[in-house]
């Protein structure tokens, strides 16, 4: 993974290598390339479906949690996949294989895709898209997904298999909001703790009906919402105190949504562009040459304006040298090591006129006794 500064006011982390290793790695040759991480059908499971042998099941345990590595750091694209994946490792099937495959096709085809991040000068915001997708899944469970940006690209993102069961829609999106709260507030006061002051710390969702019960509480309580209010009276505390803000986003501009289900096409790739801060109409062939332009201007640059590194400095510079009474020539570790002696400390003293027995020293002596 490297981190590239060299462009103005932004940051971006290159995990080209990585994921070509990973590529390269499985055992399975992976020529084609996907448009997509995942298919519709990302969350059906078979129960007739034919179990992968063992040699299989650790290829496909030990590829999975190498993506999930990438996924938390500058592949946020593949987090959704990645993150059922990682569900299914105990006892992976055929179509488990073919849905790893998938995802490597798709990287194989954004192998130089970057994650660009940069924060708004005007001032310090910090905005959450919190979404979650109701009963996704075989189970009847729900998938989190959630996203934090400073401006443009996402710092933090997370995609995870809901743990308990809801009944509605406006119940899943309440649980998820609870479940990331300790996100969002260790991130506001991590950022102030660096002595930055936040001008807005506002968590955006498409729900009107939870934002109703998160902001209002009580008020917008009923009988069929009683077994979750300890979550919303927590929100609502915090939203009173003013730590955070609720807002409503209109499910095209909810930016998690990727994160929650396997999207398809251009609603996919809208979507991709916000995660990773990169065009709509992202082609890998062009980023490649881009690359490769950067590095030769990095290396003709490194040319004409080279300069030495520290241990050259050291290198380079001609040992230090001393005179001893003898009219000899000491260098500066020759004379280290002499002073390690006791006879070699006897010669020092002498040479710089030193006396040990003086009463000045033996004054010095009796008050550090005392």
């Amino acid at each position: 993974m490297t981190f590239d500064y060299s462009f103005t006011d932004e940051v971006r982390i290159n995990m080209q290598q990585y994921i070509s290793k990973v590529i390269k790695e499985f055992p399975a040759a992976i020529t084609s390339k996907c448009t997509t991480p995942a298919t519709d059908n990302l969350y059906k499971i078979r129960e007739d479906g034919r179990k992968l042998d063992d040699k299989q099941a650790d290829a496909f345990h030990h590829t999975v949690y190498q993506l999930l590595f990438a996924a938390n750091r500058a592949r946020r694209d593949i987090q959704t996949a990645v993150s059922f994946l990682t569900t299914r490792v105990k006892a992976p099937d055929e179509d488990d294989w073919n849905n790893l495959v998938c995802v490597l096709c798709y990287l194989n085809g954004t192998r130089y895709l970057k994650l660009i991040l940069s924060a708004d000068s005007m001032n310090f915001s910090i905005h959450w898209y919190i979404d979650a997708s109701h009963q996704v899944h075989e189970d009847c469970r729900g998938q989190i997904g959630s996203l934090m940006t400073l401006g443009k690209g996402a710092v933090t993102s997370s995609s995870n298999k809901m743990k308990c069961n809801t009944k509605s829609s406006t119940e899943t999106e309440l649980i998820a909001l609870g479940d990331k709260l300790p996100d969002v507030l260790w991130t506001r006061y991590f950022v102030e703790c660096q002595g930055y002051d936040i001008d807005e710390c506002t968590i955006f969702q498409d729900n009107m009906s939870a934002l109703s019960l998160e902001k209002n509480g009580r008020i917008s309580s009923s009988k069929c919402s009683k077994h979750i209010k300890a979550k919303y009276f927590l929100i609502k505390d915090y939203y009173d105190a003013g730590e955070i803000d609720l807002r409503y986003c209109p499910t095209d501009s909810m930016w998690a949504d990727v994160l929650t289900k396997p999207l398809q096409g251009q609603k996919f790739r809208d979507m991709r562009a916000f995660l990773q801060n990169c065009s709509r109409d992202y082609d890998d062939d062009f980023e490649r040459d881009e690359d490769e332009r950067g590095r030769a201007r990095h290396s003709m640059k490194d040319g004409t304006l080279s300069t030495p590194s520290s241990r050259e400095c050291v290198e380079d510079r001609p040992p230090q040298q001393s005179t001893t009474s003898a009219g000899t020539t000491m260098t500066t570790s020759a004379r280290r090591l002499r002073s390690r002696s006791p006879t070699g400390v006897a010669e020092i003293w002498a040479e710089s006129g030193f006396d040990p027995d003086s009463d000045f020293v033996k004054q010095g002596a009796r008050q550090r006794q005392h």
